[in-house]
């Protein structure tokens, strides 16, 4: 099995968190608390680092 790198790694981790933050930031500007934001944009934040792993796993092996 194959192990993530660091720069791999750290590409997915920015990637996720932007995702987060642009989603908490929509979220808490259309009048949601931040912790319902938090726990709604979660899911979809854990699906983008694991995308985004994936993703960048693969441009590296090239």
């Amino acid at each position: 099995m194959r192990t993530f790198s660091t720069p791999v790694l750290l590409t997915a981790s920015l990637a996720a968190l932007l995702w987060l933050g642009i989603g908490l930031l929509q979220r808490t500007r259309a009048g949601a608390d931040l912790a319902s934001a938090l726990v709604a944009e979660l899911p979809l934040t854990l699906l983008v680092l694991v995308l985004a792993g994936v993703l960048a796993t693969l441009r590296r092996s090239r």
